[in-house]
């Protein structure tokens, strides 16, 4: 099994005497970012990347397990779509702690472990993967009103029988 590459991100400074063609080429950046960095005075490496900062020891499956049904029961138990794909949810909420479990923060506060940084990384990760689902399936909404039959006032047409009086 190959490792997973570690994609960290990382804030480059640029130097006020390089100009943005210099950019270009040093760094392998388009044109919008490299003139972004010049007026900003820097550019932030693998900005548009998912991180992936993986620590084995640092992960515990039953914290994230946890902390997952716990964050699916407080902020999105309530949705039909949710709860129809809650395993889904869960598992991509722990992928996704697992793939940031090397990216604790050093200088957190006994008030804000493991458990309140896994909580917002499962939140995020659930909510993400919701919004990309009601994306790719709003075709199955839209497919649905054109198979219901017309309705005007207190008759129906349908291909069927056409039209009929409810």
């Amino acid at each position: 099994m190959d490792p997973v590459p570690e994609i960290r991100r990382e804030k480059v400074s640029v130097p006020p005497e390089m100009n943005i063609q210099d950019l270009m080429q040093k760094y392998d950046l388009p044109y919008g970012v490299a003139a972004r960095a010049k007026k900003f005075g820097f550019f932030v490496k693998n900005y548009s990347k998912k991180q992936i900062i993986i620590d084995v020891g640092n992960f515990d499956p039953t914290l994230s397990y946890a902390t997952a049904r716990k964050v699916f029961g407080k902020n999105f138990s309530k949705y039909r779509l949710a709860q129809s794909i809650r395993d889904d949810l869960i598992q991509e909420a722990v992928t996704r702690m697992f793939e940031l479990s090397g990216k604790v923060k050093e200088g957190a506060s006994k008030k804000y472990g493991i458990g309140y940084q896994y909580f917002w990384v499962a939140h995020n990760a659930m909510l993400s993967t919701l919004k990309t689902w009601e994306r790719q399936n709003q075709w199955c909404t839209s497919f649905e009103e054109l198979a219901n039959p017309i309705r005007e006032g207190k008759r129906m047409y349908s291909p069927d029988f056409g039209w009929m009086y409810v």
